[in-house]
């Protein structure tokens, strides 16, 4: 499961909120079935700086115990105080995957998978005829998660992106692309 929060920042906050944001990061990265945090940093313009910080996490489950512990209450109070805008975005699946203005509505599930598959089956294809022959020594449990851990990497930085952006108006209808 995915948080995106989106903070805008004024420059003269930037240093406290910056530290501020290392300190809950750093309490995240100790919290069970935490998975992964990023933080993407905008440009610094007039209006300040915007922020993109990415929490992963295993399951529901442990996203909704990291939200409600003290440690993420007191971290994100100090946070929330030095940014003069928020946004908070939940995604809970493939959605993630796909590459369409925050204010689109997620596109239908059907859709999704369609998409996914045309994306996965050439991808499995060529990868695990390739990762056969290169990784044909080591145990299969290793050959497995070499392979999948490519597999992620390129439906996530590279088919996806491209196939969404290719497909966007029949991907999601309402949005101009």
């Amino acid at each position: 499961m995915t948080i995106v929060q989106t903070r805008l920042v004024r420059l003269k906050d930037i240093a406290e909120f910056e530290s501020a944001l290392g300190q809950l990061v750093a309490a995240a990265a100790s919290f069970s079935g935490r998975i992964s945090t990023q933080i993407l940093r905008g440009p610094a313009l007039a209006e300040g700086r915007q922020y993109h910080i990415v929490y992963t996490f295993a399951d529901e489950q442990s996203l909704r115990d990291w939200e409600v512990s003290p440690e993420r209450r007191e971290g994100a109070s100090i946070v929330e105080a030095l940014a003069t805008s928020a946004e908070r975005r939940e995604l809970t699946g493939l959605e993630a995957w796909f590459d369409l203005p925050s204010a689109a509505p997620p596109p239908s599930r059907h859709r999704m998978a369609l998409l996914t598959w045309v994306a996965i089956w050439p991808l499995i294809s060529v990868i695990s005829r390739l990762s056969a022959t290169a990784l044909s020594g080591l145990p299969n449990l290793a050959r497995t998660g070499i392979t999948s851990a490519v597999m992620v990497a390129a439906m996530t930085y590279l088919a996806m992106p491209n196939l969404t952006r290719l497909v966007g108006n029949w991907i999601s209808p309402s949005v101009k692309h």
